[in-house]
């Protein structure tokens, strides 16, 4: 069974922002009693956002590993995709979008995919733990997933299709609605399952390189250029600068029709590696404007120039969701812009922090409403479901420790990246990193002067990157065994 013990959790410093680790604590909390123990055999406990549903989904469950992999071994939604890995189609490595765990049938309509983002999950717990033990079983199910897709969800222009809005798991999202005539997703081609299949073929290339097998490995990389190039040429609209669904019918030469509505979906773009140099700088340029999805708590999941955008959330018709969130700010984070990567996760911090402290809603919420600081409705304009933990903990506790304290983990180069970000006076103790464990605390900031100072305590050694903003080079220091003082 597993224990809540705040002492083996890392512990995050921030100074000035204790609202922020108050949420951090509460969101670890939240998440060991939304654990399940099923009494059943060959089920493995698993975190849930949604107890007592008798449900496991996939999407939810990927990103439920973002937040355990900081838990230091004490959680581990894993056991999740364990669970899936057993219930999975061997003959052809389908995975449905849930299972009832009871009968371990599938949940909704039969044969229904959801993000691939297995791959990426399980190489992300390798880059933050140095744990890699899990490649060489897990790799088959991996494999069997992309070629899933790769055999029955692409269309004869090469690109991809999931079964209706609710399969790409933005449920009411305007994205050709829930039913299709014979579940073929009512011809449309979906950017995100097009960016999330790219992605895994460059997370199952670093697998497979880890593993030794650089056959595989060129394969897969390959396989990421290759449906990097289709996304450029076939969902990107030049004259609006953004990533759409579009629709595709029979014929690959067919001029594209675009279904005219920007959602949250193009965000994938950026964390695949498709969106690049200008056509990224053009994705920010609407991300990040307030009359587009840059809200009061961002990121709206649904441009507020559609006109099914919901100021109060309407679910997926502007509600600001953690995964969609996480996808935005890690990708901008990994492909060069740290500091607005940074800006977003302090806002939408800040948005669930101040839903949290008012005591008509307390708790952390499934999502949020873009124009105020409380939940978001749902679809009948009921209230969203609270204590939402697991993936409603992707902010309090991911996202402060990559991107608002800048601490980011690279196990297969023994090597802890950290990014000193104006007025940060902070850092994270006691974190679990390739067999041993690291404190890196920024105890004196000062740009002014060009000056920082930097604790660290180490059990093994590795390497540490401090990038200022006030230097223009990073300073790369050799860390041994014991405590340490840096002048940076």
């Amino acid at each position: 069974m597993y224990v809540y013990d705040r002492a083996k959790l890392p512990e995050p410093v921030l100074k000035g922002r204790e609202e922020y680790i108050e949420l951090y604590y509460t969101a670890w909390e939240t998440a060991f009693r939304n654990v399940e123990y099923v009494d059943k055999e060959g089920w493995k406990p698993q975190l849930t956002c949604m107890p007592g549903a008798g449900i496991i989904w996939q999407w939810d469950s990927c990103f439920m590993t973002f937040i355990t992999n900081y838990s230091n071994g004490t959680l581990d939604a894993f056991n999740n995709l364990d669970n899936l890995y057993r219930l999975r189609r061997e003959s052809d490595g389908f995975m449905a979008m849930a299972y009832e765990m009871e009968t371990e049938n599938q949940a909704y309509p039969p044969d229904r995919i959801n993000p691939p983002l297995m791959a990426w999950a399980e190489w992300t717990h390798y880059c933050i733990t140095g744990d890699k033990s899990r490649f060489e079983k897990v790799l088959p199910a991996l494999e069997g997933c992309y070629r899933f897709i790769e055999n029955n969800r692409r269309r004869v222009c090469g690109l991809y299709w999931f079964e209706d809005s609710g399969s790409s798991g933005m449920d009411n999202s305007p994205r050709g609605g829930y039913d299709s005539t014979h579940n073929d997703g009512c011809d449309i081609c979906h950017i995100d399952l097009a960016c999330q299949q790219a992605l895994s073929a460059r997370c199952l290339a670093e697998i497979c390189g880890t593993l030794g097998d650089t056959d595989k490995q060129k394969f897969y990389e390959s396989e990421h250029k290759r449906i990097c190039d289709l996304i450029n040429e076939r969902h990107w609209s030049e004259r609006t600068g953004w990533y759409f669904d579009f629709f595709a019918r029979e014929q690959a030469h067919k001029k594209v029709k675009f279904i005219n509505s920007k959602t949250a979906a193009a965000f994938w773009a950026i964390i695949s590696g498709c969106a690049a140099g200008e056509r990224k700088q053009r994705m920010i340029s609407h991300m990040f404007n307030e009359e587009e999805f840059y809200t009061l708590i961002p990121f709206a999941t649904l441009s507020r120039d559609d006109p099914n955008y919901d100021a109060e959330g309407g679910y997926w018709l502007g509600g600001i969701w953690p995964p969609t969130n996480y996808a935005a700010i890690r990708g901008l984070r990994e492909t060069g812009t740290p500091e607005l990567a940074r800006e977003a996760a302090m806002k939408y911090l800040d948005g669930m922090c101040k839903v949290a402290n008012n005591p008509i809603y307390g708790s952390i919420w499934e999502a949020y409403a873009p124009e105020a600081f409380r939940p978001a409705s749902a679809e009948a304009g009921e209230i969203v479901r609270a204590n939402f933990v697991g993936w409603g903990g992707l902010a309090p506790i991911t996202m402060l420790i990559e991107n608002i304290i800048g601490l980011n983990f690279d196990a297969p180069a023994n090597t802890v990246h950290f990014r000193l970000f104006p007025e940060t006076i902070g850092g994270l103790k006691n974190m679990q990193f390739c067999g041993g464990k690291v404190s890196v605390v920024c105890t004196e900031y000062y740009p002014a002067m060009g000056r920082s100072i930097v604790e660290v305590e180490a059990e093994k050694p590795f390497t540490l990157i401090v990038k200022a903003n006030y230097a223009w080079d990073p300073v790369v220091i050799e860390v041994t065994p014991g405590k340490h003082t840096y002048n940076i």
